[in-house]
């Protein structure tokens, strides 16, 4: 069907034209479109509590990707089949990993980081919808993400101190801000889980939902966000980040930089007009 205000396609499955095309194939995750403009990907290794291995790293990476180029997308909603979110990484790979030479175990896990750093890069916004068990890499998935909806039974677990080595894939470097070291070194160092409502309480989950009403909770926020600015929520998500790692005067330069761009927006336009005539404003992404 055609929308006659900006000429989106969709096909008879809701997906912009052409985006079914290149997720067909999917084995280790679903692709759907929970609502126009809302695409949803669920990790389907419920057997596995959708532990991620090299293959659904691929596969990921490459809806995210292709998420990039496409402005039909305007919010990504991640999820887990079964009763897990995510249980990390698969460590039915871990003596393949041991075995390899120094410089090519970090290539190898390079992969992983990439993965997060697509997250982080990608200027839409990625909510977690954590539904279930939530560990080791699952954790760093979550906290790569922008926003985690959290079901009230769900735990965060990073028991990698159990294995004899650390969370190397950005729990450490993302998570000190995010809820601080004395949190953190609770969960690197002592593995102590961390429950929903305390995941709440330290600012790890953006919001806690009965199991029940998670999806809808989740749904609602993805809509909230779908109908604000796209570059302005693009444009705040990289200065945010960016601000994590230089100094304040670098981060007002590069506030002022974004706002430079931002002003001369045709969404910004648009949002002053609608403030002034109290309507909605219909942002069109330029």
């Amino acid at each position: 069907m055609a929308n006659a205000k900006n000429t989106v396609i969709l096909d008879e499955n809701g997906f912009p034209e052409g985006f079914l095309q290149h997720i067909k194939d999917m084995q280790t995750i679903k692709v759907s479109m929970a609502d126009t403009g809302i695409l949803l990907i669920t990790l389907n290794r419920p057997e596995k509590l959708n532990a991620f291995d090299e293959h659904m790293i691929r596969e990921i990476r490459s809806v995210i990707w292709k998420a990039n180029f496409d402005d039909n997308i305007r919010v990504v909603m991640l999820t887990g089949a079964g009763r897990a979110f995510c249980a990390g990484r698969d460590i039915s790979g871990l003596d393949y990993e041991n075995n390899l030479e120094t410089p090519g175990y970090r290539a190898y896990v390079r992969a992983n980081h990439e993965m997060f750093d697509d997250f982080e890069n990608l200027e839409k916004p990625i909510i977690a919808v954590v539904n279930g068990i939530c560990a080791g890499g699952g954790v760093e998935m979550a906290v790569a993400s922008d926003f985690r909806i959290v079901a009230e039974g769900a735990k965060f677990l990073l028991p990698e101190n159990q294995l004899g080595v650390i969370p190397a894939s950005g729990a450490c470097s993302r998570m000190i801000q995010m809820i601080g070291i004395g949190r953190l070194k609770e969960m690197v160092m002592a593995a102590l889980p961390v429950t929903a409502d305390e995941a709440y309480r330290i600012g790890l989950a953006t919001r806690v939902f009965p199991q029940d009403k998670l999806m809808e909770g989740a749904l609602d926020f993805a809509r909230h966000l779908r109908g604000l600015a796209p570059q302005a929520m693009g444009m705040g998500k990289q200065i945010i980040n960016m601000c994590q790692n230089v100094d304040t005067e670098t981060g007002r330069m590069l506030e002022r930089l974004g706002q430079s761009i931002l002003i001369k927006t045709q969404d910004n336009k648009e949002g002053m007009s609608a403030f002034l005539e109290k309507r909605k404003p219909n942002f069109k992404n330029k």
